[in-house]
């Protein structure tokens, strides 16, 4: 899915980027105040050098001796409080606001469009979240230390020049002005350019996780040299654009340092050949300096700080860009309840397609009838788990309705709908946490443990008993405990502890052996009874049972009747049978 950018006024982007400090404004406040401790802080030695110039030159030794007992006092309250600042407050800004970044985005993402989320992938969207998140928080808090140096640096330094020359003062000022336009003329320029460099590294990123991804692949067909070769055609064109963002990116960091380099040499000149003709004494060369070179630093800081800034924040409007743009399930916790009763199903003259080019439901109409086990089967791609995505509510049509109980889909509460379906996909929902958190997970209160253990028998999930801990074992990322069959035996079990009465399987039992399946099929039968059970199958034998069994292939229901009718029809289904009988 390319990204599309949304364009923003200054007044916007300020106003939207400033959002995070209203929910953490104490913390935000002391943030402040530990910055501007921190800068003050320079400002404060220099005027202490000053005074103790001062003194030395007029030979008054006893406020000599009181200001250096003075500034060892200051040194000594000023880092209890830097460290009391930092252990008690500081510390806090950071994390909270990247978990309040966390609250609010993640709680989009649940309920985001699926139709949408589903062609960007999990990968791209956890790595938007992540990073723009975490980019947002460290440029808010950073923001604070860097504008407060240059405030307080500016002020200061303003101050002790005017001290000297009003004129200097005005040209100090016009320098400034000159450093931070060029900067900003700079990187207006640069941010073309940075859009075309960050997806080719979206490129780049793409063909390293393919590598890494694809290790048998390439392996078998030897073609790591092809794979590197478009690696290193993509990091020529960020070659490319990274030489012709050189030339703004020098300007706009060394002209501050350059110019304000410049304004030192200037003012040394000046204050020397003061001091040579006896009209100004040392310590003000030595306060004024102080204060330049506060100042150069200050504002050098600042025109990094302002490239990396513009740099970093293109994580954070792509988030922006791509929570704009993706819409909300609109009825997931509005309108009214559902309310169940025999669960019936009916599909009225639907039509949906994943993009412009794919396969498409056109004008598609199913009645499939409550309280009974109906399997729908057929060929890979022919429909199969699109249409239960739609009946399950997780993608919507383009037009047509799923009409529930004599409710339409499109006009009931998906969170209330949702508490009475227990959803078996291809992929078993099994997170890193432990056991025990992943069979709960759908409950509101923790089962007896008698219920638990006829569950993890029904489910033949026994072999938890032979972890370290049991039920207390972590099951760690990507599931490397737990092979596809322990993984989908525990999303079974999930559903049996929940105990639905809408269950939609998708190939429920593929990655079991066939005793593991038979044991489960048998188990799963008492569950069944009085459900509303829809079964997507590969596999014949094990929808044998089945009250309804459809046939869908190319997108239209092709065959449907019992299983015994089908045979003797001696068409579709009855030469997938043979086939499959044949292995």
């Amino acid at each position: 899915m390319k990204h599309i950018h949304i364009e923003r006024t200054f007044l916007e982007i300020t106003k939207r980027f400033l959002e995070p400090m209203k929910l953490r404004k104490k913390e935000y406040f002391k943030h402040a105040i530990q910055a501007f401790l921190w800068w003050i802080n320079g400002v404060i030695h220099v005027l202490f050098l000053e005074r103790v110039i001062y003194h030395l030159e007029i030979g008054n030794s006893e406020w000599f001796h009181d200001i250096i007992i003075y500034y060892t006092l200051y040194i000594t309250i000023y880092e209890v409080v830097n460290f009391s600042i930092k252990k008690w407050w500081w510390m806090n800004t950071l994390p909270f606001t990247i978990a309040d970044n966390y609250n609010k985005y993640l709680n989009k993402y649940i309920q985001l469009d699926n139709n949408t989320t589903e062609l960007v992938g999990t990968g791209k969207l956890i790595w938007i979240i992540w990073d723009g998140s975490r980019t947002w928080a460290l440029l808010i808090t950073n923001i604070l230390e860097k504008w407060m140096a240059v405030v307080v640096s500016i002020l200061f330094t303003t101050y002790m020049i005017a001290r000297v020359d009003i004129l200097y003062s005005i040209a100090f000022f016009t320098l400034i002005f000159l450093c931070f336009s060029i900067a900003i003329f700079s990187n207006n320029r640069l941010k073309y350019f940075r859009k075309d460099r960050y997806e080719y590294r979206n490129i780049r990123l793409k063909q390293f996780v393919k590598i890494v991804m694809s290790k048998m692949e390439i392996l078998q067909t030897g073609k790591m040299n092809w794979e590197m070769d478009a690696v290193y055609k993509n990091t020529q064109k960020i070659s490319n654009v990274s030489k012709k963002m050189s030339f703004y990116r020098v300007i706009m960091k060394r002209t501050a340092p350059f110019g304000i380099t410049l304004l030192l040499l200037t003012a040394f000149y000046y204050l020397w050949w003061q001091i040579l003709a006896w009209t100004m004494n040392l310590w003000v060369l030595v306060w004024l300096s102080g204060a330049l070179i506060i100042m150069q630093r200050s504002i050098s800081e600042t025109v990094s700080f302002y490239v990396e800034f513009t740099k970093e924040f293109v994580n954070i409007e792509k988030m922006w860009d791509f929570f704009d743009l993706t819409p909300e399930i609109e009825w997931y916790d509005t309108w009214r309840k559902f309310i169940h009763s025999r669960w019936e199903v009916e599909v009225k003259n639907l039509s949906y397609a994943y993009n412009e080019w794919g396969n498409v439901f056109t004008n598609f109409s199913l009645k499939i009838p409550g309280e009974q086990v109906t399997a729908i089967v057929g060929v890979s791609g022919g429909g199969k788990s699109t249409l239960v995505k739609l009946i399950s509510g997780y993608i919507r049509a383009d037009s047509g309705e799923i009409i529930i109980d004599g409710q339409k889909l499109s006009k009931v509460s998906l969170k209330s709908y949702y508490k009475d379906i227990g959803y078996l996909t291809q992929e078993p929902s099994v997170f890193d946490g432990t056991v025990l958190e992943n069979l709960t997970y759908a409950l509101t209160k923790a089962p007896a443990k008698k219920k638990l253990d006829e569950i993890i028998k029904l489910a033949k999930c026994e072999f938890v008993y032979d972890f370290p801990n049991w039920l207390e074992t972590e099951i760690w990322e990507k599931w490397i405990r737990l092979s596809w069959g322990q993984r989908q035996r525990l999303a079974i079990a999930k559903i049996f502890l929940k105990d639905p009465k809408i269950i939609i399987l998708d190939e429920p039992t593929s990655a079991l052996d066939s005793f593991s399946e038979e044991q489960i099929t048998i188990a799963m039968h008492n569950l069944f009874k009085w459900r509303t059970v829809i079964i997507i199958a590969h596999r014949l034998q094990t929808v044998k049972s089945a009250a309804d069994i459809i046939l869908i292939e190319d997108w239209q229901v092709q065959e449907r009747g019992t299983h015994s009718e089908l045979v003797k029809k001696k068409w579709i289904y009855k030469k997938m049978l043979d086939l499959q009988s044949w292995f």
